[in-house]
């Protein structure tokens, strides 16, 4: 029996010698850990690297094109702002000339002005003569016709006689009249008779008159009317 147990404790010994880890075992189980572990934290920073390196290089890019745009855009700026400056330049140049024209224009329509001031009044003048000499030429018939005419009431008749219209002929014969135009109502009949035939020279001489005086007038409205629409 007691060999048996002897044999039974030497069963018990390997065994307990075989299930027993060393130092070294022990050693290597935890550098085999470790190495494992490295492997992994390896592994994960590899990934993590890659991620990184991955983000990298997109922002690169983005940022590489972001560059390239905002480089164009700057090229594309100053090609504006240089043509901005040339318009400006130009746009100054044509503002002084501008400024200059209208000085000149308003110096003009001053003088304009004036000259059209000074030709109204002459038309207002000159139609207001051909308005009284058409009066005078119609009371001078009026009392010619009538027998009326005598040398106390010439005014009429000299006023036309005054006229530029009147020619150098016509001049003569209204003059010569109105020195020996005294024609009362007691004139006897063969007098009346001269008298007719005396005036109706003179009466076709102020119709002619009194026509130029009209047509003269008429031309002049003519010209004032487009004188005032062309101002």
């Amino acid at each position: 029996s007691f060999s048996a147990d002897m044999r039974c404790a030497s069963v018990f010994g390997v065994v307990a010698s075989a299930s027993a880890v060393t130092p070294v075992q022990k050693v290597v189980q935890l550098m085999n850990g470790m190495l494992e572990k490295g492997k992994s934290e390896k592994h994960e920073e590899q990934v993590q690297f890659a991620a990184y390196k991955q983000f990298c290089d997109d922002t690169s890019v983005e940022k590489t094109r972001a560059i390239q745009e905002a480089n164009e855009e700057i090229e594309s700026l100053e090609a504006v702002i240089a043509k901005a400056e040339a318009d400006i330049s130009k746009l100054t140049k044509e503002i002084a000339q501008l400024d200059e024209d209208i000085s000149v224009y308003e110096g003009d329509l001053k003088a304009a002005t004036k000259v059209r001031k000074m030709e109204h009044q002459d038309y207002t003048e000159t139609h207001k003569d051909y308005s009284e000499s058409v009066d005078s030429v119609d009371s001078a018939i009026a009392l010619i016709k009538r027998k009326m005419y005598n040398k106390k009431q010439g005014g009429a008749l000299v006023q036309i006689v005054q006229s530029p219209l009147v020619s150098m002929s016509d001049k003569k014969v209204l003059e010569a009249f109105l020195t020996t135009s005294d024609v009362g109502l007691d004139v006897t009949a063969p007098e009346a008779a001269a008298y007719e035939d005396h005036t109706s020279g003179i009466i076709e001489i102020l119709e002619k008159l009194k026509d130029k005086f009209e047509d003269k007038r008429t031309e002049l409205e003519k010209e004032e009317s487009n004188s005032k629409h062309a101002f």
